[in-house]
Formats: structure tokens, C-alpha cells, sequence
């Protein structure tokens, strides 16, 4: 039987397209029934116009329909995906701008620090209406979380509802990537072991090819320069990895690559633990790196995005929607998102290995159950569940364990609408720690207020 999907947020011209194409390309998925849900009903049409499109071009089963009525999409939904933004750019401008005035320059801003933790108040009560409609539509599928802050999100519906839950995020897809460039190994053969939380996931070992050698290579790598100097298999690189050459000549080398994750880097040759994500996103949870004395981590190569940058990648989304649109070919590569293989491990019953966001049950040994970790896990007939057990070792282990104490409390705000309980998470935040007391008390009152149309909870 085909499955049946529903996508809250499905108006998404970064999400929808992406995840039409790879259900298309996925032989288990290419009959589904897909439900999109938006509160944007000008958005859908072109979604459902695009489906079609693909079920004529391919001669597949996949189809599509559209409401802007949550429950009405959720009847009797197996798989449920949000993909949503809530406040979109007007919120996030908030998030970014004010924290800046107070010197906290955030290289993303939207899964800890004080722009985390803002998106975190705003976004938990609208998953957990949308928990809590499934708890009465569809009350055994399965929520599959896209959307930032990924961590807090899943924490707090598996924490407050019934429903089960999981996150997924393509950064440690990255991280392999990178591995191969330097390792010059075929991607799919890189196996990280993990135990972190989403865009901190913590490696503590690295396999390669099938032999845990990999942790030793890196190192040798990075102490032979003229290793370093030696071209990759790759001849250039995705300008969304927002590199800076620093090997003379045309030709891309591995130095380039060593210095673009300079800051994980470092982190793995002082601790022997590597960070997984993008440095971009490992500088907020170690911002000893953002600071006036680096340029606020340029000087580690750490990218900052900006309100401008998102508002770039939005108008490439829509660029690149509309080119799909009009395409007379469907593309057959995979978007390397990761909800098609986590689906098809669940429908097809043959096991997916992928990075996956779930409540600790032990997988994170130096962290509660309960809390909601990134590891490594498995996605087949018995459901989706890790894979390793990890104790992230160092004071690496340690920056989680705070990092989680922060998410929890924003969970607890977000929740209550308690403006004490905001203060107190962004007290534990380890960016927003590095401010006077007096100014996280002012930069915090003065978020809430910016905010207060998307935060009905802390009206009461």
C-alpha cells in the first residue's frame, strides 16, 4: 500500500521540491499519497501543479493534494514532516539585530544563542499544536522534523505529547563529505560514530573504508604540509560551502579544505573529539571563536550568514523552483536530504544507517534520558533507533551537557511562557554568558518584547 505523507509546511519552495523529487526517486515512495498543509494557500498550487508533473513525466503513482486545514491534512497520515518557519523573515530579523547591538554578532542564529532561543519561543507552541492535532488524526505516525531549532522542536514534542518523534539534518552528510575530499575516500564509506546534539553532533570515532583508522589519517594529514598541497578528487567546490582559497594556484587542494574547518579542527587536535557540522554552525556553540578578537570567527573562516544571507538562499529556493517547474526532466540525483532514505528504511523494511535526532535512551551515556541527541541510527522494519552508544569524552562532553541544560530550559519557556525561565535559559546559553548580567537582562526583555506578536504563551 502507498504511503501516506503529510508535509506541514508544504507551501516550502527550499522543502517541497526536494522532497517530491527524492520520494520520485525512491522506488518505495513514488506511489505516495502526499498531503500538503500551509496557512500560505497561494503556495500550494504550483506544489500540487509540480507533483503532477512529475507523476506524468516518470509514469509513477505519486500525487499530491493541498489544504490550509491542519487536521483535515493529518487524517490518517503515516508520516508527517514540518518544515516550517514560523514569523519567517520579520521574526528573525529580531533574532539577529538586537542580539548584535549587544555584541553578540551570530554567524546563523537559529538553533542556540539568543536568536535560538527566540526562534525556540516562538516555533514549540506551533509543533506542539501541531502534536497535539496528530494525538487526535493520526495518533500512530510518525513526526519527522526539518525545521530549526531542530533539537529544542523534537525535545519538546516527545516531552509533551504522545506522538514519537524524530529530527533530521544533512550536516554530518557534510561532514563525510569533507572526509572523503581529505581522506580521498569514497564518501559512502566514511562512518562516523556520534553522540552530540543537532549542528553540535560529536564524533568520536571515524571508520573508514570498514577499519576505525580514521581519527589517526586526519592526524597524519594534518602534519604533513605537502600532503596538504596535493589536489582533491574533486576539481572544484559547491560555492554553498562558502570556502576561501588560501593554496596558490587554480587548483583546489586539500589545504583549502583544512582551512575551511579550521575551527573543528582545532577542537580535534587539542580534545580528539570532532565536531560534525560546519564550522559555521560549531562557532555558536563555542563562541570563544565569535569574538571581536577573531572578527567575530572570520579569522577561522567562519562563515556569517546574516539576515541578507537567508534572504539569498530564499530567493535561490524560489529560482530554483521555478527552473524545476518548467524542467521536461525530472533529475534523478538525491538532494541528500535525509527523509526519503529515513522513510524507505521504514516502508521497504531494508535498513538505512543515517544521522538521526532521538530521546536519549542511553545512546549518550553523559547526558539524561530523555534528552533529545544526534547519533547515528538505524531505519528499518523494527522502526528507527541508534545505533551506538557514545560518551563523549574532554571538555567537549562537558559543553554538551550545558548545551542541553539550555535547551531544556528553553523547552521549559516556551511552554510556560515565563519570562524568568527565558532569562534563566539564556543565562545557561554559553554565547549569550559571555554578556554583563544587566545586559542579558535588558537584550532578553527586549527580544520578548520585539516578539510578543508571535508569542501569545507569555500574554498570559
Amino acid at each position: 500500500m502507498a504511503p501516506r505523507i503529510t508535509i506541514v509546511g508544504g507551501g516550502s519552495t527550499h522543502w517541497t521540491p526536494r522532497l517530491l523529487l527524492d520520494f520520485a526517486n525512491t522506488p518505495s515512495l513514488r506511489d505516495a499519497g502526499v498531503t500538503l498543509v500551509d496557512i500560505d494557500a497561494a503556495s500550494l498550487p504550483p506544489m500540487v501543479d509540480f507533483c503532477a508533473r512529475i507523476a506524468k513525466l516518470r509514469d509513477i503513482g505519486i500525487a499530491a493534494t493541498a489544504t490550509t486545514d491542519l487536521a483535515e491534512g493529518l487524517d490518517g497520515a503515516e508520516f508527517v514532516i514540518t518544515a516550517l518557519s514560523v514569523g519567517g523573515f520579520t521574526s528573525m530579523r529580531h533574532d539577529l539585530e538586537i542580539p548584535a547591538r549587544y555584541g553578540l554578532r551570530q554567524p546563523v542564529g537559529d538553533s542556540v544563542g539568543p536568536g535560538g532561543i527566540a526562534r525556540s519561543l516562538r516555533t514549540i507552541p506551533v509543533m506542539l499544536g501541531i502534536a497535539r492535532e496528530m494525538e487526535r488524526r493520526c495518533p500512530d505516525a510518525l513526526l519527522v522534523n526539518v525545521s530549526n531549532p531542530l533539537t529544542a522542536l523534537v525535545r519538546a514534542v516527545t516531552r509533551e505529547t504522545s506522538i514519537t518523534a524524530v529530527g533530521l539534518c544533512n550536516e554530518l552528510v557534510g561532514l563525510m563529505f569533507v572526509t572523503s575530499l581529505l581522506l580521498d575516500a569514497d564518501m559512502r564509506a566514511v562512518d562516523p560514530v556520534v553522540g552530540g546534539v543537532n549542528h553540535l553532533p560529536l564524533v568520536t570515532e571515524l571508520r573508514v573504508d570498514g577499519r576505525a583508522d580514521g581519527f589517526d589519517r586526519l592526524r597524519d594529514l594534518l602534519a604533513d604540509d605537502e600532503r596538504q598541497a596535493t589536489g582533491l578528487w574533486l576539481p572544484t567546490l559547491p560555492d554553498a560551502m562558502h570556502y576561501r582559497k588560501v593554496s596558490p594556484g587554480p587548483t583546489w587542494t586539500k589545504a583549502d579544505v583544512v582551512a575551511g574547518n579550521r575551527l573543528k579542527l582545532e577542537l580535534f587536535t587539542r580534545f580528539g573529539v570532532l565536531p560534525g557540522s560546519s564550522d559555521t554552525h560549531v562557532g555558536e556553540f563555542f563562541p570563544g571563536f565569535v569574538t571581536e578578537a577573531s572578527d567575530f570567527g572570520r579569522d577561522w573562516a567562519v562563515h556569517h550568514y546574516g539576515l541578507t544571507g537567508h534572504m539569498a538562499d530564499k530567493r535561490d529556493d524560489e529560482a530554483n523552483a521555478a527552473e524545476l517547474f518548467g524542467a521536461d526532466e525530472i533529475p534523478e540525483f538525491p538532494s541528500g536530504e535525509l527523509v526519503a532514505p529515513l522513510l524507505d528504511g521504514l516502508v521497504s523494511g531494508v535498513e538505512r544507517h543515517l544521522p538521526v535526532n532521538l530521546p536519549n535512551t542511553g545512546q549518550v551515556t553523559n547526558l539524561a534520558d530523555g534528552a533529545v541527541v544526534e547519533c547515528i541510527g538505524l531505519s528499518g522494519a523494527a522502526g528507527v533507533r541508534p545505533r551506538d552508544t557514545v560518551t563523549v569524552p574532554s571538555v567537549l562532553g562537558e559543553y554538551l551537557r550545558r548545551i542541553v541544560v539550555s535547551q531544556e530550559l528553553t523547552v521549559d519557556a516556551a511552554v510556560t511562557g515565563d519570562p524568568t525561565t527565558v532569562l534563566e535559559a539564556m543565562l545557561t546559553d554559553q554565547m549569550t554568558g559571555r554578556l554583563p548580567h544587566e545586559h542579558v537582562v535588558a537584550m532578553t526583555s527586549e527580544l520578548l518584547a520585539a516578539t510578543k506578536d508571535w508569542l501569545p504563551q507569555f500574554a498570559r
